[in-house]
């Protein structure tokens, strides 16, 4: 029986072949398209889930709070979080520390120099918690040791070939020598952490501070800390143990400034956007549109299949009759109109496997990694086709198999109708579904991409135009203030310079520096505050055109202004000053020193828009501090040679320090890579789920013309017009589709208001919006249905009753 319905349904799918390639590329776009997505959504949960203990491991945050507000949010949290825990908590097995050790300049021998800035001071114990395969050496000891390091596998290529790290000594900067001691598998993509080079912690905490305050300060912050916990441990109970803990170890103080908080090591990648992550983490609520999407196409390929069988079902009612009547039983036509649909599904998911492989390529620079999917190489991937083939199969042919098989053969036979009201009722709801789909999204769209036009165009409060930075010199000695001056003096020779200046930080980089107890001169010691601090030359802030709220620049010229500061207007506000005004020449201190307030800048965006204003402290760089950054300001004419000139000045005045710089536009923006990436992934995958409704509409429109013919006919030979026809055809799909456009709007501001919350600086989503989505859907309906209407409408009456 299997055999005969398989070959019944093979005649029907070329029967009616009009009506099969529409379901087929319905159902092709939509399981391609759900796969794209399954692929991406799982690549991204799968963030560090190749760890044994994944699900143990958590990482302490921190937050600084004043007044009982949480200003700072801290990935890299404070000194004092993991030792406290693993004293207080049983429940804590173990934990480890990373820091992040300043970008500098790695060489061995005489070997070409490698500047890196993934390198981190770390316990041994990482790899006792993290599952980074040690290649060579011992996990146990590798990192015990001051002055020792562990180098990853492509690090260890880079800097001796063939030839065997093992115990050889690499400089760090040309002022420090570490001793390798181990070789570990480079850091997965899916990684939250990236690090190509671990140096001891114990060279951290015992040889460049030996007070203890690097374990014991709940003041600086920085520190990566990680605490591995017994299987099986309420994580949210021992959280809610932290503040009591707190408060029975440290004075008033600790427990009204910090707070420290658990997160599960698998939700980092998706639900942390802290200060100080590793690097640029994914967006939860975007990955779950993305997925919701895939499920969208897939229902309203599904929703086709099923409007287009009960649609047909006038025209199968007799064959039904005679089956009914040679014996068939209803349960044996069930089986029949199913193996039809599992037919048409088998086939859709063999294309879409062969589109994936084909469209993987192309997909790449937009997903972000590769895609390669083989249905066999993944156990998920094999339960999710079969899901998809049983739900595909089930939801698209169990209701059309049940309502053509429940027709009476006497009836069918005996008359040219069915009972016409059968199925209609589903049929204009499932419309109504699938244009709410396309309305909805295509009024998500137009949020996505309003909000990324609206980051992309906030005024940052500084140029960024023009500006070469080139990174700054780390192997240095004593000469370095000498030699700095000596660059500054060479580059202004060149004719296309402009401006110049040093500084810690650059628009698009984290601060980098926090200070934990900046306050007034003579305020008491319960007003300080937590602020980022930034060094530069008196030039910068003129350099990148910030604008003052009161007060002026720092100024190169005037000597007392080595101790002067400029805050922004987040932090003149965090000092409680009424007026910008009233911050100008107070006294300020941190770090054991005092500083003058001279000027106080517009807020400005350090990092995209997407992320809040922090308050900051702008100090005077000190003749002998290393900048991390030069900003050059210069034009743009024969750059190349510009940039050969620069190279070889910098190579003639630091010896031993590559060159290497970015220009800063290019840099900053690379900020919205990521939400530009979405907004391209939703766009199309929202367009294939707009085009699949249509296409169902399409079809559905040429059967109903066709269904309708001789009315159509009759009609015209009494005088209708062509635009009255194409009004009654159009009629009721209409209605259908203001009905959906109604339905989505406030499904659509419940949800992308949600997405919107994520970002500190957001577009209200306007009314606008809505009517362009309403227009735009009505639109592609019309011009969807508006082919078959007129083809029907024009079509001669006398080929349509001729045979009547």
């Amino acid at each position: 029986m299997f055999q005969n319905n398989l070959k019944i349904a093979v005649r029907q799918l070329l029967k009616n072949k009009f009506i099969s390639f529409i379901n087929l590329l319905g159902l092709v776009i939509g399981m391609t398209a759900a796969l794209f997505i399954w692929q991406y959504v799982n690549y991204e949960k799968s963030y560090d889930n190749f760890h044994d203990y994944s699900e143990d491991v958590f990482r302490i945050r921190t937050d600084r709070v004043k007044d009982g507000v949480t200003f700072m949010k801290f990935a890299g949290g404070a000194a004092f979080a993991a030792p406290f825990m693993k004293n207080n908590f049983s429940e804590v097995e173990d934990y480890v520390k990373l820091k992040s050790s300043r970008e500098a300049v790695y060489t061995y021998k005489d070997n070409a120099a490698f500047r890196e800035r993934r390198a981190f001071f770390a316990m041994s114990s990482v790899f006792d918690i993290f599952s980074f395969p040690l290649l060579k050496g011992d996990p146990k000891t590798c990192l015990t040791d001051p002055f020792t390091v562990c180098l990853s596998e492509s690090m260890a290529e880079k800097m001796f070939g063939s030839e065997d790290p093992m115990g050889k000594m690499i400089r760090r900067n040309d002022d420090l020598e570490y001793r390798v001691t181990g070789v570990f598998a480079d850091c997965p993509e899916n990684s939250h952490m990236k690090f190509e080079i671990l140096l001891s912690y114990a060279t951290y905490s015992n040889v460049f501070y030996n007070d203890g305050v690097t374990e014991t300060s709940p003041y600086w912050d920085g520190y990566y800390s990680y605490l591995k916990l017994k299987p099986g441990t309420d994580w949210k109970a021992l959280e809610a143990r932290i503040p009591a803990a707190i408060e029975a170890s440290y004075d008033a103080d600790v427990r009204k400034q910090v707070e420290l908080y658990l997160q599960p090591l698998r939700d980092i990648h998706l639900k942390s956007n802290l200060l100080g992550e590793f690097k640029t983490n994914g967006d939860d609520a975007s990955v779950s549109f993305l997925f919701i999407i895939g499920i969208i196409i897939l229902f309203v390929a599904w929703f086709n299949f099923i409007n287009l069988a009960t649609a047909r079902s006038e025209l199968r009612a007799r064959e039904v009759g005679v089956r009914k009547v040679v014996g068939g039983s209803r349960g044996s036509l069930i089986r029949q109109f199913l193996t039809e649909a599992a037919l048409m599904n088998v086939v859709a998911i063999a294309f879409s496997f062969m589109l994936v492989q084909l469209c993987g390529p192309l997909l790449k620079p937009l997903l972000g990694h590769s895609v390669s999917i083989s249905i066999f190489s993944d156990i998920k991937l094999v339960a999710i086709v079969l899901t998809v083939f049983l739900v595909g199969t089930l939801l698209a042919g169990l209701y059309p198999a049940f309502l053509l098989s429940s027709y009476k053969p006497l009836r069918v036979l005996k008359s040219s109708h069915t009972d016409k009201g059968k199925g209609g009722f589903l049929r204009k709801g499932l419309v109504v579904v699938q244009f709410m789909a396309a309305a909805g999204l295509i009024a998500c769209t137009l949020v996505v991409y309003s909000q990324l036009h609206y980051m992309q165009n906030t005024k940052l409060g500084v140029n960024i135009e023009q500006i070469m930075v080139v990174k700054g010199p780390t192997a240095m000695d004593s000469t370095f203030e000498e030699r700095a001056e000596t660059f500054k003096r060479e580059l202004f020779k060149m004719p296309n310079m402009k401006k110049l200046a040093a500084s810690s930080s650059v628009p698009g980089q984290g601060f980098g520096w926090t200070a934990g107890g900046v306050q007034l001169v003579g305020a008491p010691e319960d007003e300080a505050e937590s602020f980022h601090v930034m060094e530069a030359d008196a030039e910068y802030s003129q350099l990148y055109e910030m604008a003052l709220v009161a007060g002026r620049h720092l100024s190169p010229e005037m000597i007392g202004d080595r101790s002067g500061v400029l805050l922004n207007e987040k932090g003149a506000a965090l000092l409680k000053f009424d007026r910008p005004e009233d911050a100008v020449g107070r006294r300020l201190s941190f770090w054991g020193s005092e500083f003058t307030i001279v000027g106080v800048l517009k807020n400005f965006h350090q990092e995209s828009p997407k992320a809040v204003v922090e308050p900051l402290v702008l100090r005077a760089k000190q003749p002998a501090q290393i900048p991390s950054f030069y900003s050059i300001k210069m034009s743009t004419q024969n750059l190349k040679q510009v940039i050969a000139d620069l190279e070889g000045k910098w190579a003639s005045v630091f010896p031993g320090n590559p060159f290497d710089y970015f220009f800063l536009d290019d840099h900053f923006h690379k900020q919205y890579a990521a939400d530009e990436r979405f907004g391209q992934i939703f766009s199309l995958f929202s367009g294939l789920a707009i085009f699949v409704s249509c296409l169902g509409l399409f079809a559905l429109m040429a059967f109903m013309a066709e269904r309708k013919k001789k009315e159509i006919g009759i009609r015209k030979v009494l005088g209708a017009s062509v635009p009255g026809i194409v009004r009654m055809l159009s009629r009721d799909f209409l209605i259908l589709m203001v009905l959906a456009l109604l339905i989505a709007i406030p499904i659509v501001w419940y949800f992308m208001n949600g997405w919107l919350n994520n970002f500190a600086n957001r577009i209200d989503i306007q009314w606008w919006i809505f009517v362009l989505a309403g227009l735009g859907s009505i639109g592609l309906a019309l011009l969807t249905i508006s082919f078959q209407s007129l083809k029907a409408a024009m079509a001669d009456p006398v080929e349509s009753l001729r045979n009547e």
